[in-house]
């Protein structure tokens, strides 16, 4: 399998930390070969008893997405076993980001109005368009990771975050 390295930028733009906790984002992949950003749109539920879990280990079970949209359509989240491995990098980049926001966070946003929406609604609608960086823009959390597998597993599960993200192949799945 040829080598492939990824850079991972998540976006959390709703953190609502009541039991489930319930998560809403996107998630920006570039294969570095290609230098093409790809996006996914989540919402993602956590069940962990507290903010401290997040912080102290990893438990990707704990995670559970219940929307995720690639560029083109929404992706069935079935269990699939070529899926999983890239339900589980996107989780990893999920709770990497979250251990920053609860290190780095500001005051938490408490009430957004209607036209806060709109302006919040607009701003994701131009960042999904352009695919560019938020450059001074304070839309969301954002904390980007690097993923550049050896292993033949790691590699598999980068391969299929690949795959999920571009529509013509995610058919290749079903």
């Amino acid at each position: 399998m040829p080598s492939i390295s990824l850079h991972i930028e998540t976006m959390i733009l709703v953190a609502i930390w009541k039991n489930p906790f319930i998560f809403q984002g996107s998630f920006k992949i570039i294969n570095k070969k290609e230098r093409t950003p790809k996006l996914l749109l989540f919402r993602c539920e956590c069940y962990l008893e507290n903010k401290k879990d997040l912080q102290e280990e990893f438990f990707p079970q704990a995670y559970q997405f219940t929307h995720l949209y690639n560029e083109h359509d929404a992706i069935p989240l079935l269990p699939e076993q070529e899926l999983e491995p890239a339900l589980y990098l996107l989780k990893y980049a999920l709770n990497a980001t979250l251990e920053q926001l609860l290190n780095h966070s500001k005051q938490p946003l408490l009430y957004v109005d209607e036209i806060a929406m709109a302006a919040l609604a607009h701003q994701m609608m131009e960042y999904i368009k352009d695919k560019q960086a938020l450059a001074n823009k304070d839309l969301g959390f954002v904390v980007s990771i690097d993923f550049s597998p050896k292993e033949p597993a790691a590699k598999m599960a980068a391969s299929a975050l690949l795959k999920i993200c571009d529509f013509d192949k995610m058919k290749n799945l079903h």
